[in-house]
């Protein structure tokens, strides 16, 4: 009798299990959230007086009220805005009119898409000290801070960093046969950057002349003239070595 009244009990059990599977009495009353939406990014750079408000926000709270959902992501593969092109391939860097999120943040970026042979061209940053991680491929890369410092080289791979710190003179070589990537981060929502040898002749040519013992001010202003833009074609032993050149 006991083990016939048991058997029935689990029955009942198993039978009310499989009807709670089926058909459960306590359904969900919110509805599930809906997936997000793509939303276009901004086609152009902010204007100045949005850049000035975001400045002068009293507090973070209010400054993020200013911007839009959308002036939080910025696609470096496919901004039109911050893009320096050169020979040597691209590079693009944020700023605070075309990324105006990161005001107030104290951090900026850099990503550098370099081709096969070509070299991010030495260059300062004025008011931040640079963080580099290579994302793919594989870069030989420098800097010289000061009077009476050591020159700093590395070998850099993918997966691995370095630093340049704030206003020494750096640059990045992609000596293969491959394009690669490399990802800057920065301490300074506006670093600012400049290329030395440009800035150098944009001094008064006979400035530059003595610099460089030179006495024709027009060779020197003849020399100006053939700079290359940034990103540059590296080395020449490269190109050959890639079968780029003859």
């Amino acid at each position: 009798m006991k083990s016939t009244f048991l058997f029935a009990l689990f029955v009942l059990f198993l039978a009310a299990s499989e009807a709670a599977t089926d058909y459960p009495t306590n359904p969900p009353t919110t509805p599930p959230t809906p997936a997000p939406t793509s939303t276009p990014l901004p086609s152009s750079a902010a204007s100045p007086e949005l850049v000035a408000q975001l400045l002068n926000a009293p507090s973070e709270l209010d400054r993020i009220k200013l911007l839009k959902d959308n002036q939080f992501v910025f696609d470096f593969k496919n901004s039109k805005l911050g893009v320096t092109q050169g020979t040597g391939g691209k590079t693009v860097a944020t700023s605070r009119t075309n990324f105006p999120a990161v005001i107030g943040h104290n951090v900026a970026m850099t990503v550098g898409f370099i081709e096969a042979c070509g070299i991010n061209l030495p260059h300062t940053h004025p008011r931040a000290t640079e963080i580099n991680f290579i994302a793919s491929g594989k870069f030989e890369a420098g800097f010289f801070l000061e009077n009476q410092a050591k020159f700093i080289g590395h070998t850099l791979e993918a997966g691995m960093a370095t630093v340049f710190p704030q206003g020494a003179i750096h640059f990045e070589i992609n000596m293969n046969c491959e394009p690669a990537m490399f990802v800057a981060a920065f301490n300074n929502e506006d670093p600012g950057v400049q290329t030395t040898a440009s800035s150098f002749f944009g001094l008064p040519a006979d400035v530059v002349g003595v610099s460089l013992n030179i006495s024709s001010i027009q060779t020197v202003e003849d020399l100006g003239k053939h700079l290359p833009q940034n990103p540059a074609v590296a080395m020449q032993a490269c190109m050959k070595r890639c079968g780029f050149s003859d």
